[in-house]
């Protein structure tokens, strides 16, 4: 019984081994094991660096970065293999810093190296490809942009890529500056060296892009679309992170700016235009950045309408500008009409700081017979805004300057006038301090009293811009003489 159970076990084996390679052993089959056993060895190579000692490993990973992409990396937290999409390593809690002797870093929670897939056998021998930074939070530091300018605009064989990640800044009054949604990458070759950027800042999108044509000239254009604004530089071919010139057109607000520039940190503008539809100026000068932002340019007005100039960029209503614009203009203007009549030679300097404006030495005149001087400051003063006067006015004609206005009780002898005072501008009353006619006549408190209730009813009633207003001061002279 048991010889007869072995044979019969026996012949059952044969049967199917005979079975299963005439089923199995074809074509289909052999493609099968070939394409799976070359699949499990790649596997394996591309599985292999999950086993590499990378913490043991972290100080030559560092120095790799350092030398690859010319940027000190300090790694604080774990680092770990990842197979998908593509091969890379990833860093978390790490320590940028785009300047070898600066403290102030930028963290970054989690990054990611892209690695080449050749060369996986040990740690030593990978290839670092490109350092990317995706979904993360980074602080940066004003006080070190141009140093992450001078590194971005590097020609490095190997780059850095930002994704979907948010940038923000304190600035010096402590408010946070923030930027959405910023996207960064290079493109490199030989001759040229292209970034493309993209962020989103008070809901708008901006758009950065700089063209490096490598022995030749370079572009950079900065735009916000939804906003028509927009800033293009041609630099020069000679241009280089030391020495800059070229040509700089800054479009906004439906103004076109112009500058023609050369320098360092003071450069020196020359040929240049301002243009709007109020507006028509040269310009020449310097702007500096050596220490903060500040300009000094002499204005070469052709045309200018003032009225619509401020009715459009309302500065008095607003009670100033930016605390970050600080600068003078020297501005001339040789003829302009207002509703006084005819301007001639006006001058002034026209100063910006921190957020104040003053206009000092103005000095014009009016149909040839009528010098106007005036100094005018419009002051912040904690936030209260206001504009301080003097105005000083004299005219050999009064009969011709004063019939403007509906008044024909002046004679022909030589009339002046000198008022100091102050305007609220969200109150919209005014303050006269001083009233003067002829050098000698001061007005009286209770004159002066019945002159400022007329002003703020005539004049200031929708607020400052109606000092603009020809008709409304009409109606005060007449209400007042």
């Amino acid at each position: 019984m048991k010889t007869s159970a072995f044979k019969i076990i026996r012949l059952w084996l044969n049967k199917l081994k005979l079975n299963k390679s005439q089923n199995y052993l074809n074509k289909r089959t052999i493609s099968i094991g070939i394409t799976t056993f070359f699949v499990l060895t790649i596997l394996f190579y591309f599985l292999k660096p999950v086993y590499f000692d990378y913490q043991g490993n972290k100080k030559l990973l560092q120095n790799k970065i350092n030398s690859v992409f010319k940027l000190k990396m300090d790694i604080d937290g774990k680092i770990s293999y990842k197979i998908f999409p593509t091969p890379r390593i990833l860093v978390e809690n790490v320590r940028l810093n785009f300047i070898q002797s600066n403290k102030k870093k930028i963290k970054i929670k989690k990054l990611y190296i892209l690695i080449s897939p050749i060369n996986l056998n040990n740690f030593e021998n990978i290839d670092l490809k490109k350092i990317l930074v995706k979904n993360q939070q980074l602080k940066i530091h004003p006080n070190n942009f141009k140093k992450y300018f001078n590194y971005l605009t590097l020609h490095k064989k190997k780059t850095l890529i930002f994704k979907n990640s948010d940038f923000f800044f304190v600035d010096a009054q402590g408010n946070k500056v923030v930027f959405n949604n910023g996207n960064y990458k290079e493109k490199l070759s030989d001759n040229e060296h292209k970034i493309e950027s993209n962020a989103i800042f008070s809901k708008n999108k901006i758009n950065v892009k700089f063209l490096n044509r490598i022995g030749s000239e370079k572009y950079l254009k900065i735009s916000i679309p939804d906003l028509k604004q927009s800033l293009d530089i041609n630099f020069d071919k000679e241009s280089n992170l030391s020495f800059l010139s070229g040509e700089l057109k800054l479009r906004f607000l439906e103004t076109l700016l112009l500058l023609n520039f050369k320098g360092k940190e003071d450069f020196k503008i020359t040929n240049s235009f301002l243009r709007n539809k109020f507006l028509n100026s040269k310009i020449n000068g310097k702007i500096s950045f050596k220490d903060n932002f500040y300009f000094d340019f002499d204005l070469d007005i052709n045309r200018i309408d003032l009225r619509k100039l401020l009715l459009y960029y309302p500065i008095f209503q607003t009670g100033g500008v930016s605390k970050k614009i600080n600068g003078k203009l020297n501005i001339i203007n040789k003829n302009t009409d207002s509703f006084f009549g005819n301007i001639k030679d006006s001058k002034m300097i026209l100063t910006f700081e921190n957020g104040d404006i003053k206009i000092k030495d103005f000095s014009a005149k009016i149909m040839n017979s009528t010098d106007i001087k005036s100094n005018i400051s419009i002051l912040q003063n904690n936030k209260k805004a206001i504009i301080q006067f003097s105005i000083s006015l004299n005219t050999k004609d009064p009969v011709k300057f004063f019939r403007k206005f509906g008044l024909y009780n002046f004679n022909n002898s030589p009339t002046s006038f000198l008022v100091n005072g102050n305007i609220d501008i969200n109150g919209k009353k005014i303050n006269f301090r001083e009233v003067v006619r002829d050098n000698n006549q001061r007005i009286n408190n209770k004159e002066i009293l019945i002159m400022e209730k007329a002003f703020n009813r005539y004049v200031l009633s929708e607020g400052v811009i109606g000092l603009f207003d020809f008709f409304k001061i009409k109606k005060f002279a007449q209400e007042i003489y």
